[in-house]
């Protein structure tokens, strides 16, 4: 395309992209605030005050460069000082006022130039576009013609605007611009991400951050070509290097929280972000537009509208606003306001297929995914140059399992925007990883992707397991969803992550999209696959139902119920994070339970989250009955909204369904209101801080502060804010058995001391009858035994003591015991094969109840899939019932799992067994044949 920093890149090129774009190939040098002078008699010179007023500005201290700029009104430095005001003044909201100012400077040299770009900013923020417009028109300066340009493209002008951004390039090309000249640089990157070439705004930008440019506009630019890449790793690295040097730029505040949604869906971090640039700039258009679309994922559409209604007096042609307007009328299923919403934005700009993606974030936020196809099939045909759209387009049909045309839509993406990470990495999982080390097989009504080296063992377990889920459902909801359902099983996470949402990143173990299951596969990694697939299964029927508007709360809910239902095992024991939950008041009602997913301070909400969903629908099931939880699915499909549904079906207000569930919880967690429950939630560190300083004779705060502390591992600061907890208050519980908890690993003495005299003072429970046993540990092994059993009498659901008991009495070799304390983690570890295995075993050596090892074996396949030794034990316990054809099928399946050749040959031996009582001679004599090869194979090896 052009000649010297611009040139198309094969797609070859790409392969060195793990991610969007490369990253800077310089890092940036911060520039010093000038320090203030010190205090003085002397006054400061016009210069030398236009020169503090600057400094201020670049740090952020608006209100002292507004006093230093306004002090040089009739000054020589007047023109200068009139300058630094509009930019403060478009920084900080006030647009209005920034004509007047620079007014007098329009018709003058040097400030002219200047002058202009203020004022058509802050006619651009107000949405005077046609205003900021005329402004620009004819001005050579390169700044001018970008913001020109991008203008332009605002209103759909796309053939104006390519001839003014291509300027640019000819000027570069022509060396009128060159790499010694950062401002110039920044425009020639912007003006190459304007027009699509994603590698060549790179290098324009490092070459202007090379020649010296740290400005926040160039740095701006390239963090917002990152997010466009769906690259916030790096777009974060840039927004921090100019939050060091301005901590109040509320563009990079706001461009920070849209990376934190984009990272980790941070939603507190993200609002908190938000009305900080607010706090600076009470009309930027950009900070509404992220709390809105918070708003809108919280579901409360209420809030949305009061937030685009904000936004929009500010600006009321800001594309972004108007297409969040029809977003939330989209979600309403409003039609009538949907269709007014889509012409506003088409009013502002014909071409604009931006909205169809800002829709499909939201849609896909609510598992519409048949609608999301429909909606960026819309978007390429308003625009068939817009890669993202294609990229959308692509990603949803291949969820649907459409993979034919999904991967066409993203080659096409790729062929416009060869820089877009999640086409880049998808496109790479479909071309190499699927079409190489996969393989999917049709078993109706399902169609499975399984990896290539694990079909033979997976094909044995979960056709099955599948069907009888099918089965279960369809009567459970009576309802048969759209088939196939296809599912897929990937044994890589990194290749699940890709598949699910593009990037290699991610923490969970399956998904659904409506038509289509997929999910980590076990040969990585230990999961309960059974239970993984039974609850995905589910959101099948949820997401087809309700038409995908069933709010996360209820379909998490209602799937982790039926999981219980299917295998009792298969439920969570998260009292104990539901207590403290609810003790800190981090509980939502019941109707906005999608808060405690989306409004998660730790990791661990989320999963607290599913499991007061899934006790809040265990309840509703058993009062109201399943018919009702069908009913209120199809509710939500109709369009009708929560607070509708829930009175509808149930009878009951939202508010009185919340009463209900806290009475439910009380009872529930009663055990806890008579022990001692220490505080565990830090919260964030900043609240934390805050709290210490507002109120520093608070013991509470102190301790909150140390436990926030200890999560990002400060621990000399924990400890001495632990420390001013006791002075404040030495008798504080919960700071004592922080301490002990220290204490443990480098005092252990002293800890026993400490946890002693808090049981004796009153504070006895689970927590600290288990930190006392881990203490004790094996230095008293009977004291610690009984502080253990103490635990499990205080919390019988919780496993960390029956783990430790469990190894307590497989060293004193009291085998009953042990088996006991295996027989109830089996119950409360449905994931973790080594409990399975070792309780099998027990049960094999005892072979005394051969009916409770196959139950347990039953249990343990579905978190051992890929375990010899698990299906060798159930086989052995199957063929001591009797059960011949089933023990063979598991043994069988012990030859397709990893083994040493000793297992292996023990496997041989009792399927020889086994076939040559069943009448299978010639199969008996093959497997006395193998193993008997197996034996002598070490020799031969060892032979010289």
């Amino acid at each position: 395309m052009i000649s010297k920093v611009f040139r198309l890149h094969a797609s070859g090129a790409l392969l060195a992209l793990l991610v969007a774009c490369a990253p800077r190939a310089t890092p940036a040098v911060h520039a010093q605030a000038i320090p203030p002078p010190a205090a003085s008699a002397v006054p400061l010179s016009p210069a030398a005050q236009l020169a503090r007023g600057g400094a201020r500005l670049t740090a952020g201290d608006y209100a002292a460069a507004e006093r230093d700029f306004r002090a040089l009104a009739a000054s020589t430095q007047a023109d200068a000082a009139a300058l630094g005001l509009a930019e403060i003044y478009v920084t900080t909201g006030r647009y209005a006022e920034v004509a007047s100012l620079t007014a007098p400077l329009m018709a003058r040299e040097p400030g002219r130039l200047a002058a202009a770009l203020w004022t058509a900013r802050a006619r651009a923020r107000q949405g005077d576009v046609d205003g900021a417009e005329r402004l620009l028109v004819g001005l050579k300066d390169a700044r001018a013609r970008v913001e020109l340009g991008e203008l332009l493209l605002q209103q759909g002008q796309r053939a104006e605007a390519e001839r003014v951004l291509m300027s640019l390039v000819e000027d570069y090309n022509n060396d009128r611009i060159t790499e010694s000249d950062p401002d110039g640089m920044t425009s020639v990157g912007r003006a190459a991400q304007l027009l699509g070439s994603a590698h060549d705004a790179n290098d324009a930008f490092n070459a202007a951050e090379r020649a010296g440019s740290v400005s926040a506009r160039t740095l701006l630019y390239r963090a917002d070509l990152f997010l466009e890449k769906n690259d916030p790793g790096h777009a974060e690295e840039v927004l921090a290097d100019i939050l060091v040097m301005n901590p109040n730029q509320p563009d990079a505040l706001v461009a920070l929280a849209r990376t934190r949604l984009a990272q980790a869906l941070d939603f507190d971090e993200a609002e908190r972000l938000s009305e900080r640039a607010l706090k600076v700039n009470p009309r930027l258009a950009s900070a509404y537009m992220v709390l809105a679309s918070i708003a809108l994922r919280d579901e409360d559409l209420e809030l949305a509208e009061e937030r685009m209604r904000l936004g929009l007096q500010s600006n009321p042609k800001d594309l972004g606003l108007l297409s969040m307007r029809a977003a939330v009328r989209f979600v309403a299923d409003d039609k009538p306001g949907f269709l007014a919403a889509k012409a506003a934005v088409f009013q502002v700009n014909p071409k604009y297929s931006e909205l169809y993606t800002i829709l499909s974030e939201f849609a896909d936020w609510e598992h519409r995914y048949d609608e999301i196809i429909q909606l960026t099939r819309e978007a390429v045909a308003l625009d068939p140059e817009d890669g993202a759209a294609y990229g959308e387009l692509g990603m949803n049909l291949i969820r649907v399992g459409n993979d034919r045309e999904g991967v066409a839509a993203l080659s096409r993406s790729f062929a416009i925007d060869p820089y877009n990470a999640r086409v880049f990495n998808t496109l790479n999982l479909y071309e190499k990883a699927i079409a190489h080390d996969y393989v999917t097989v049709e078993h109706p009504p399902f169609r499975i992707r399984y990896r290539k080296d694990e079909r033979e063992i997976l094909e044995r377990y979960v056709p099955d397991l599948l069907a009888r889920a099918w089965a279960a459902l369809q009567k459970s909801y009576g309802f048969v969803p759209e088939v196939p359902i296809g599912v897929e099983l990937y044994a890589e996470r990194e290749n699940f992550g890709v598949r699910t949402g593009g990037l290699p990143e991610t923490a969970i173990q399956g998904v659904c999209f409506g038509h289509t299951i997929a999910a980590m596969s076990p040969k990585y990694e230990s999961f309960n696959l059974g239970m993984t697939l039974w609850h995905e299964l589910s959101h099948v029927f949820h997401i087809q139902l309700s038409r995908g508007r069933v709010p996360r709360w209820f379909t998490e809910g209602l799937a982790e119920y039926e999981t219980i239902v299917a295998r009792p095992e298969w439920v969570r024991e998260q009292d104990p994070d539901l207590y403290q939950a609810l003790r800190a008041g981090r509980l939502p009602q019941v109707a906005d339970m999608t808060h405690a997913f989306t409004r998660a301070e730790e990791l661990n909400d989320v999963a607290t989250a599913y499991y007061a969903s899934s006790l809040i629908l265990g309840m509703m099931v058993q009062h109201y009955g399943m018919s009702k939880m069908t009913e209120m699915l199809r509710l939500w499909g109709e369009g009708k909204g929560t607070p509708e549904v829930v009175q509808t079906a149930l009878g009951h207000s939202p508010v009185e369904l919340d009463q209900e569930f806290h009475q439910y919880l009380e009872q529930r967690l009663a055990r806890y209101a008579t022990q001692f429950v220490p505080e565990r939630r830090a919260g964030r560190i900043e609240t934390a801080q805050a709290n210490v300083a507002k109120n520093p004779n608070d013991s509470r705060n102190h301790l909150r502060y140390a436990l926030a502390l200890l999560q990002v591992k400060q621990m000399d600061a924990a400890k001495a804010e632990l420390g001013k907890a006791l002075s404040l208050d030495a008798s504080n519980a919960d700071a004592l058995f922080l301490q002990a908890e220290l204490e443990a690993h480098v005092a252990p003495d002293r800890a026993i001391v400490d946890l002693r005299k808090l049981i004796a003072a009153g504070h006895d429970g689970y927590a600290t009858e288990m930190l006392l046993g881990a203490t004790l540990g094996a230095n008293d092994e009977a004291a610690s035994r009984v502080a253990f059993e103490a635990a499990v009498r205080f919390d019988p659901t919780q496993a960390a003591p029956e783990y430790a008991l469990a190894d307590s009495y497989g060293k004193a070799g009291d085998q009953l015991d042990e088996i006991g304390a295996l027989t109830k983690l089996a119950g409360l570890e449905q994931h973790e094969p080594k409990v399975y295995r070792r309780l099998l075993r027990l049960l094999d050596e005892k072979q005394s109840d051969p009916a409770e090892a196959v139950r347990v074996g039953e249990a343990a396949v579905y978190a051992d899939v890929n375990g010899f030794t698990t299906h060798l034990l159930f086989g052995r316990a199957l063929a001591r019932t009797g059960d011949k054809k089933r023990a063979i099928f598991e043994l069988e399946s012990a030859l397709l799992c990893d083994a040493a050749p000793t297992e292996l040959v023990e496997a041989h031996r009792v399927l020889s067994a086994l076939y040559r009582s069943a009448g299978q001679l010639k199969k008996a004599a093959e497997h006395t044949r193998i193993a008997q090869k197996l034996e002598q194979a070490p020799a031969r090896e060892a032979a010289p």
